[in-house]
């Protein structure tokens, strides 16, 4: 039989000894919490960050007592090694973590532009980001005029 583990610990044992050796990982995030950033199911990758580097409004993939999550850093106080989050969509913030919680940096995330899939930054890549969100509701609203085309015809 084998031993019972969560999807949590199972996420773990695959991305902490990843990042301590260097490497970055890619995953599909999960929940809406960090919407519009974030969207449910996009491909984040995540990289290894020395704690000196983290600033505000990075974003961070942190290991707490309810699991893991990946929100923006509020405040940091990394003289008394606490670090406080809070989702995008979050009206109050996360409890205080330290950083040995604190397993890696969202630096990108992939959006689709056309046909392509292309990486985004989090620091730097506004342009494409936007680019992607507006070719999105573009297309939601293409979607809405011809249902409404399509209605008046029948």
């Amino acid at each position: 039989m084998l031993p019972s583990t969560t999807n949590s610990q199972r996420f773990e044992e695959f991305v902490r000894p990843m990042l301590e050796q260097g490497l970055s990982v890619r995953f599909e995030a999960r929940g809406c919490s960090m919407s519009p950033a974030i969207r449910d199911g996009e491909i984040v990758e995540v990289k290894p960050v020395n704690l000196g580097d983290l600033r505000k409004n990075d974003i961070v993939l942190a290991k707490t007592d309810s699991g893991f999550r990946l929100h923006r850093i509020m405040m940091l106080d990394s003289d008394r090694d606490l670090y406080v989050t809070r989702g995008d969509c979050g009206q109050e913030n996360d409890p205080p973590v330290r950083g040995a919680q604190i397993l890696g940096l969202a630096w990108a995330k992939e959006v689709r532009i056309g046909h392509r899939m292309v990486r985004a930054t989090f620091r730097r890549g506004q342009i494409l980001r936007s680019a992607a969100r507006a070719q999105y509701l573009l297309l939601k609203l293409l979607r809405i005029a011809a249902a409404r085309k399509t209605i008046r015809a029948a």
